[in-house]
């Protein structure tokens, strides 16, 4: 008896604390199965796959948020989010990896430090570029028209900081500077992030505008050869608008991004997947295609998402559309110069074609199951060691369909 009221009151003292504090548990649990099929183009063994999955709709997750009010305007918070793979079990990374922050918000607007998301990314509470697709950021099979797939997006960055104007009349603004890894945090030699853009949401319409660059130039990756610098050598670009329009019978989403020296290994999509797998380990049929280095490629160009949901049979009912024109960036030439197996890459150009249809049905608030088909075709034209043109042209197909419970 005598144990049960000291736990008793051990959880009350919790729950009072909790709720001083306003912590809170929350989550996403995302699974299902998956189909998918990869044609290399003649370069090895086409590939086929089925299994479970976890986290096409969404990234399973939990995490801590909680609050707490400092009275005269001013409140302090904090997130911890760590990313899942609820197929098995495992975390995806370092603990918290998605997001680790503690902000301080009022009057002024948000400020926040820790790792955090980039607006430019699909991942923390401050991503933003997904409201551009009807699909977002989430993975829907690797291969499909989400716009991870046909943007470079920027991913989470430790030792940042950010800061969020508050609304004036449906606008934000928003502004984040990342000082790179702990070896050589802030320094010239460090990988730093920085990135401005901003929101509009005005009855049907939103908007998103957002610039953001890593260095490059003056940072210090070690001995791989695209991270070299030379005279050719900037920072990365990125600049990305859209928006979208619900018209009540359909929600129309249009997005788009220049880019420049940015890795082919920030889209995903099935040359990444592809690339230097087994299947085409050995090289092309004549024995001059080279794995090491195609997926590293800096590139620049374009891309272009469009998409539309419209409500279904009580769910909602998705497509989408991707474009993707980029040739070799400047750099690729310093590259070339001192690493020839990176040469054949130095005039490449690369282009890629996706389309996605999906259906999302709620049986609850909560909880939802959802089905996707996609299509993806890329197109490399390069030079072998043989110093001849060559086209690659993988492609892959998939069908997706999973359960998502929100908590």
């Amino acid at each position: 008896m005598k144990k049960t009221l000291a736990a008793v009151a051990v959880l009350g003292a919790f729950a009072g604390s909790a709720l001083a504090a306003d912590v809170q548990l929350y989550g996403i649990v995302d699974t299902g199965v998956g189909y998918s099929h990869v044609d290399v183009d003649g370069l090895g063994e086409d590939a086929d796959s089925f299994g479970m999955k976890s986290g096409q709709a969404s990234g399973s997750r939990f995490g801590f948020k909680g609050t707490e009010d400092l009275g005269n305007g001013l409140t302090v918070g904090f997130i911890l989010e760590d990313g899942i793979t609820s197929d098995d079990g495992a975390e995806s990374g370092v603990m918290f990896n998605r997001e680790s922050s503690l902000f301080l918000q009022g009057s002024f607007g948000k400020f926040a430090m820790g790792r955090i998301g980039s607006i430019n990314n699909g991942q923390s509470s401050w991503a933003k570029v997904g409201m551009l697709s009807a699909f977002g950021t989430s993975d829907w099979g690797g291969n499909s028209a989400q716009l991870g797939s046909i943007f470079s997006l920027a991913g989470q960055w430790d030792n940042m900081i950010a800061y969020e104007t508050p609304d004036f009349a449906g606008f934000k603004v928003f502004a984040q500077y990342g000082m790179g890894s702990n070896d050589n945090e802030n320094e010239s030699s460090s990988d730093r992030y920085y990135a401005i853009g901003a929101t509009y949401n005005n009855g049907p319409f939103a908007g998103y505008f957002a610039v953001d660059s890593i260095n490059y130039q003056t940072a210090d990756f070690g001995s791989n050869a695209f991270n070299k610098n030379g005279d050719n050598v900037d920072d990365s670009l990125t600049v990305t608008l859209g928006g979208s329009y619900d018209f009540e019978v359909v929600k129309v989403y249009l997005g788009a991004q220049y880019f420049d020296e940015v890795k082919l290994s920030s889209i995903g999509g099935v040359t990444n997947s592809v690339w230097g797998s087994d299947a085409i380990s050995g090289g092309d049929k004549d024995g001059k295609y080279d794995t090491t280095y195609g997926a590293a490629m800096k590139i620049k160009g374009y891309a272009i998402s469009l998409s539309a949901d419209a409500p279904l049979a009580g769910g909602k009912a998705m497509f989408g559309i991707g474009y993707i024109d980029g040739e070799a960036a400047d750099s690729m030439s310093d590259i070339a110069s001192s690493n020839a197996a990176a040469a054949k890459y130095a005039d490449a150009d690369f282009k890629r074609y996706v389309v996605s249809v999906g259906y999302d049905y709620p049986f609850s608030k909560r909880t939802d199951v959802y089905a996707v088909a996609s299509y993806m075709q890329d197109q490399v034209d390069y030079v072998n060691d043989a110093k001849e043109s060559r086209e690659w042209e993988p492609s892959a197909y998939g069908i997706y369909v999973g359960l998502r419970h929100r908590f």
